[in-house]
């Protein structure tokens, strides 16, 4: 059964990291962590699609490991540092976009105002962080397949919920990033990015 969840989630992100790198553009980037990054779906499709680009994925060490057999399956060659995001410890550094995909909506406030925290302490001045996620509207009222994926949350996370897009941006510029926006995207997993920037 496991199995089967990890096929899915893969398969998923697959589509959703397609529809983010046409979305949005990591061409100013060069150096990609992606906390919580699962099997790496996220990083293969985004290297993919933008050659120049290294991407890392950072989770727990039994996801590193099925992350190491799926991007070697892809051909690409990843360095997967262990741990867990949301422990005292640092983020890595030396990356200048930080992705955070379909993590925030598994938590309560307070862990995920403290992971942007460490998101912006990790980042370089001029860096970004890109919240991919099925997002609300400022009423939380919508859309349909946001709404009912934060009801999922509420059921199977002790503190998880969909956020709406002001949600994202007040905890963003209160963490000290500037020019949060909203990238729309259309994907099962997500229909927005919000991207902020470290200022310099």
């Amino acid at each position: 059964m496991m199995a089967l969840f990890w096929e899915a989630m893969y398969s998923i992100s697959t589509f959703t990291a397609r529809a983010l790198g046409d979305s949005y553009d990591f061409a100013a980037h060069n150096r990609l962590l992606d906390v919580g990054g699962g099997q790496g779906a996220f990083p293969v499709e985004l290297c993919r699609r933008y050659p120049h680009l290294s991407a890392t994925v950072f989770d727990l060490p039994h996801v590193c490991d099925l992350a190491e057999d799926k991007i070697a399956e892809s051909g690409m060659g990843n360095v997967l540092p262990a741990g867990d995001f949301l422990d005292a410890q640092p983020l890595p550094s030396g990356y200048d976009v930080i992705l955070l995909s379909m993590i925030l909506h598994d938590w309560d406030e307070a862990s995920n105002r403290q992971l942007l925290a460490k998101c912006y302490a990790a980042l370089p001045p001029g860096g970004a962080v890109v919240v991919c996620e099925l997002v609300l509207n400022s009423e939380r009222t919508g859309p349909p397949a946001a709404a009912l994926m934060g009801m999922n949350m509420l059921i199977e996370t002790e503190g998880g919920k969909n956020y709406s897009e002001t949600e994202y941006t007040t905890w963003l510029l209160e963490a000290g990033f500037e020019q949060p926006r909203i990238v729309p995207l259309a994907a099962a997993g997500a229909n927005a990015a919000i991207v902020a920037v470290r200022g310099k």
